[in-house]
């Protein structure tokens, strides 16, 4: 019977550990580049724990000009990561509106993470490096 509970909890405590660990790897910030009309900008995002839930949120953006400023909004929350895989809820924000779409997450490595959503219609895939 001891043998039993003392298994049971090193794998309870083996889950947890690994559970966390895995959220924990996204910590820090993350950078991307997209372009629009010809112009290339760069977003600077920043995975923390907030309340014990891991969010995302957009805080820097610049582009090829040298125009930059602190920018603020949410963009991921519901974030699940096992094994460098995992999904989370990507929201959007444009004019005012919020669009939320379901998200896929991948660890390459790292340093690189690929999130790939639809919507509209449309399917995207962003690649992030982690600068911090």
């Amino acid at each position: 019977m001891i043998k039993s509970v003392t298994t049971i909890l090193f794998l309870l405590l083996a889950v947890t550990t690994t559970t966390a660990q895995t959220k924990d790897v996204l910590l820090g910030k993350w950078e991307a580049a997209y372009e629009e009309k010809g112009e290339k900008f760069y977003v600077t995002y920043e995975f923390k724990k907030e309340k014990d839930k891991l969010k995302c949120r957009a805080i820097f953006i610049k582009n090829n000009k040298g125009e930059k400023g602190k920018y603020e909004s949410l963009t991921m929350e519901n974030i699940v990561l096992m094994r460098g895989k995992g999904k989370a809820t990507y929201i959007y924000n444009e004019d005012g509106e919020k669009y939320m779409f379901n998200a896929k997450l991948n660890l390459k490595n790292k340093n690189t993470l690929s999130i790939k959503y639809t919507y509209w219609g449309f399917s995207e895939t962003e690649v992030w490096k982690r600068i911090m």
